[in-house]
């Protein structure tokens, strides 16, 4: 008998085990946050005590300081005069930086989307260089972390909150750490009210990932952030909707993504394609159409303004972002003139207590009044299919859900030339058909769809000419032109009313037609 009972009873035991080891982990519920300073998540919009918040963020760039052997944090070297640090004292820069705030502020931006990843690596450890030193995140953390508070707190002073940029907390365990600590001091504070741990893994994550291995990479983040953060948001600013071939945003677990978009050819229909199938909450984290008043005016940057952050309204967004604050000296024209403010004359703050070198563009004077703007019901962009108005080839075809045969829409196609050197994508519609535009002809293919798995390949297609006229296909024009260097101008009607007023005649043209017939994808499994 008593050995009966004692076998009845290890069986039990062994049946509780293996159950236990089959339980999944309980969901982690996020604290109440309603009657408390941050801001929150509800539905598909932010909060804060019962109210709805809507991000209208601004890029703020920073550079470090040593001064007198501590690490404190300034405007960027390029923010005024150009290349010169006007301050050199903390109390100098704590001004200079109230400054700059109040009349962030007064514009009619709410968060700051503070740059704060830029960090140097030696042999030692990643450091972040200030005047010819060297604070590292491992052995000098506590001065960046007071250097980080007495910036914070002088953002909540002047009203707005922030958006902290950290490097990516993956490539070293220093920078794990380091961020840990970051996330623990600031923990209670509301001032941060959000993370951004990977600045547009598509032109930043170098290794061929696949979408499991990336799902692993960011439940990791989430995890340390519901540990040692668990009153702020977790975001991961995307670029394109060709993320969605390792960084998918329906699959990653972050609270919202906040992605980037430039370019009035492309912006709506990015939008549209995260707002109808990016699976998450969203906010468009970078934005901004390149103005010098010369080659593009300040008239057509405060249209693509005022329409972009309508359209994302039009779309459930629940925040908008412009880069940056100052315009830059370096780099291309669309790097340079982005900023809100240029380097020409003074600009004074109502209060008459600060000056800053620069004047404020008109786009920047529109925001209080997009504040009480109401959506129109969305609208897909007439260049959705053709974003880029290429017109030589276009290849039809058709992606199916290999498990189910059913259609699968809004999938992402991208292709590239032979050399790899020009690339062009599309998205399929709600019968899973596409038709891909280039102006090269496509050789490599990638797609994939949110949920979906990624598929890689070459092709050299058949092409049968679709229109008449003597063409060859070695001698087609445009074939290098590469979408940086497309202007949106020729694709605008002949008297056009702003920026987005495209002539949709443009967008359906092609000489040479290929066929890439069916194409099978397969859903995943977390």
């Amino acid at each position: 008998m008593k050995k009966n009972i004692f076998k009845l009873l290890l069986i039990l035991c062994v049946v509780f085990a293996v159950s236990c080891q089959h339980t999944p982990e309980p969901t982690r519920t996020k604290p109440d946050l309603s009657h408390t300073d941050f801001i929150y998540l509800k539905d598909k919009h932010f909060e804060i005590r019962n109210e709805k918040f809507f991000p209208v963020m601004l890029n703020y760039i920073v550079s470090s300081r040593n001064i007198n052997g501590e690490f404190v944090i300034s405007p960027h070297i390029d923010y005024e005069e150009v290349g010169v640090f006007e301050s050199h004292t903390k109390e100098e820069i704590a001004h200079q930086l109230r400054g700059h705030f109040q009349l962030i502020k007064e514009m009619g931006f709410n968060i700051i989307r503070m740059c704060f990843d830029r960090i140097n690596k030696n042999e030692k450890d990643y450091y972040y260089y200030a005047d010819g030193k060297e604070f590292f995140i491992n052995t000098d953390y506590n001065q960046i972390l007071e250097g980080l508070e007495t910036f914070t707190n002088i953002a909540n002073e002047k009203g707005l909150r922030i958006m902290l940029l950290l490097k990516r907390p993956w490539e070293d365990k220093s920078l794990e750490d380091f961020a840990i600590k970051v996330f623990e001091k600031f923990k209670d504070n509301p001032t941060i009210f959000a993370y951004d741990l990977m600045n547009e893994p598509l032109y930043f994550d170098y290794e061929q990932r696949n979408k499991k291995e990336v799902f692993q990479i960011v439940s990791h983040w989430e995890k340390m952030m519901r540990k040692h953060a668990p009153n702020q948001l977790f975001t991961i600013g995307l670029s394109e909707p060709i993320e969605v071939n390792k960084w998918d945003p329906a699959l990653i677990p972050v609270d919202f993504v906040a992605f980037h978009t430039y370019h009035p050819l492309r912006a709506k229909s990015e939008i549209y394609w995260f707002s109808t199938y990016g699976g998450k909450p969203w906010m468009i984290g970078e934005t901004a159409l390149p103005a010098d008043n010369d080659s593009i005016s300040y008239d057509d940057q405060t249209s693509y303004m005022r329409e972009v952050y309508q359209y994302v309204v039009d779309c459930g967004g629940a925040g908008f972002g412009w880069w940056d604050f100052q315009e830059a000296v370096h780099g291309s024209f669309e790097a340079q003139f982005t900023g809100i403010l240029n380097h020409e004359d003074t600009t004074r703050t109502q209060d008459g207590n600060y000056t800053i070198l620069g004047t404020v563009k008109p786009a920047a004077q529109i925001l209080p009044e997009l504040a009480d703007y109401k959506p129109k019901e969305k609208a897909i962009p007439i260049n959705y299919y053709n974003m880029m108005g290429y017109n030589n080839y276009v290849i039809k075809g058709q992606i199916v859900n290999k498990k189910t045969k059913q259609p699968i829409e809004g999938a992402v196609i991208r292709s590239w030339n032979k050399y790899w050197s020009i690339g062009q994508n599309t998205y399929s519609d709600e019968n899973g058909e596409f038709l891909l535009y280039s102006n090269d002809e496509s050789v490599h293919f990638q797609i994939s769809a949110p949920n979906m798995t990624s598929i890689r390949f070459d092709k050299n297609l058949r092409y049968k000419k679709i229109v008449d006229g003597n063409y060859d296909r070695n001698y087609l024009p445009d074939q290098y032109l590469e979408y940086h260097s497309i202007c949106y101008k020729p694709y605008l009607k002949d008297a056009p009313v702003s920026v987005f007023d495209f002539d949709e005649s443009k967008f359906n043209q092609a000489k040479f037609k290929g066929d890439l017939g069916k194409l099978y994808l397969m859903p995943i499994n977390k």
